[in-house]
């Protein structure tokens, strides 16, 4: 693996995300507890031997920057290794800004040119909670000689039409591709992983640079013009998610919660900066006599006195007597008052939940939320980062409590925005 170099993709805003997103990169998202979205591609990287990598940074990368670091935390911080944070640097203003993931390894030649011995160079992204070892990528690549290697793997064919289709001959090798396709004419998709032969790499870049029609993405302009080259899958058949929305990100937290789940966190490896947050210097967490917690993940530093239900619970979340949390992820240093329930709900860093409150009431999964309905259908309800809920205020279904808000009225009803 000394000759492959990886490449991590980690600007993306998530609109998707709702207020999950804005004001953190969609890679920074807190996943399972204590750990973040981009906790997975960086364990695969090391699990997979690959000395380095470069983390191409754009929205918000403040938080992202800071749980990284040096890379230390996933092995990759020595004399022959690193991880380097490459935020957009070329012109001013808006212009400074990646133009699409091939324009922005297009900006980072000067990077990977560094590593004189490097033949390979796998492009990663950083949204995607899977586990992959890519040194069986990189021995797939040199056997069939490839110039490039797509990583793909078969859905349903009702979510086809979400991703880029891959059409394929009887030897893998790629004849077709289909960008978010009505009518998918195949259920392979693109898993936007893909291990490039340098020089191949270098030569369509600089192609794609001069092409004032282009999108300069990967997936749009880049592969579908290299039909002519030795250009195959690499079919994927391991535990792969898109958190990309709400209702998928709050899914995979759920999955992880079952005892027969194909996501194993110990098992892989799976490494965070536990500097983050000080995670590593929070108690152990307190379950009190008072408390019932049922088949849910209790992160360190958290203290429980009421009830736990199939939730996941992210460092220093208090949870008071005679409080009821139910299928909810509650980021950090969170505090649940006495009496409060809540039920199917999102809750960001740093909340206050006071006193008898309800969050998610109503029947589910209700009406969608009337500004983002394409983002909360499903009966989730968001409350955003250093939000405070009013004593008894009920909150319905597909509701988004913005940031910093400070909730007094007594009743918003499903899929309102509270502000």
């Amino acid at each position: 693996m000394k000759r492959t170099i990886a490449m991590l993709l980690a600007g993306g805003q998530g609109s998707r995300l709702n207020i999950l997103a804005s004001h953190r990169a969609k890679p920074a998202v807190p996943f399972a507890g204590s750990y973040r979205i981009i906790d997975a591609t960086l364990s695969n990287v090391m699990n997979s031997d690959i000395e380095n990598v470069g983390v191409l940074t754009q929205y918000r990368p403040g938080s992202l920057i800071n749980h990284i670091k040096t890379g230390e935390s996933w092995d990759l911080y020595g004399k022959n290794r690193g991880a380097m944070i490459l935020p957009p640097f070329k012109g001013k203003g808006d212009s400074s800004w990646y133009q699409g993931t091939a324009d922005a390894i297009y900006q980072n030649f000067s990077y990977f040119n560094r590593f004189d011995d490097i033949e390979r160079v796998l492009i990663l992204s950083g949204d995607h909670i899977y586990t992959m070892n890519y040194k069986e990528l990189v021995h797939y690549h040199r056997e069939k000689n490839a110039d490039v290697t797509v990583v793909a793997m078969q859905v349903p064919f009702e979510e086809a039409s979400r991703f880029g289709t891959i059409i394929t001959d009887d030897a893998n090798k790629i004849i077709g591709f289909e960008e978010k396709p009505k009518n998918p004419k195949t259920n392979l998709i693109s898993l936007g992983i893909y291990l490039f032969n340098k020089a191949t790499l270098m030569e369509e870049l600089k192609k794609d640079a001069l092409d004032e029609n282009s999108s300069h993405d990967f997936g749009r302009d880049i592969l579908p013009k290299l039909l002519n080259k030795n250009i195959y899958i690499y079919q994927f058949t391991g535990y792969w998610k898109d958190v990309g929305t709400i209702e998928e990100y709050w899914q995979t937290n759920m999955e992880l919660l079952n005892n027969n789940n194909k996501l194993d966190l110990e098992k892989w490896r799976v490494t965070t900066n536990l500097q983050t947050n000080k995670i590593a210097d929070r108690n152990p967490a307190y379950i009190s006599h008072s408390a019932c917690v049922k088949k849910s993940f209790i992160s360190d530093g958290c203290v429980i006195k009421g009830e736990v239900r199939n939730s996941v619970l992210s460092p220093g979340v208090i949870v008071e007597k005679d409080a009821l949390i139910e299928d909810s992820i509650i980021f950090d240093d969170t505090i649940i008052k006495k009496g409060v329930k809540v039920n199917k709900a999102i809750i960001d860093k740093n909340v206050e939940i006071l006193e008898e409150a309800i969050i998610g009431t109503g029947d589910l999964p209700g009406i969608g939320n009337r500004i983002y309905p394409h983002h909360l259908y499903t009966g989730i309800t968001i409350i955003g980062k250093n939000a405070i809920v009013g004593r008894k205020v009920e909150i319905g279904r597909n509701c988004i409590v913005s940031p910093d808000a400070y909730v007094e009225k007594k009743r918003y009803n499903t899929g309102e925005m509270v502000f």
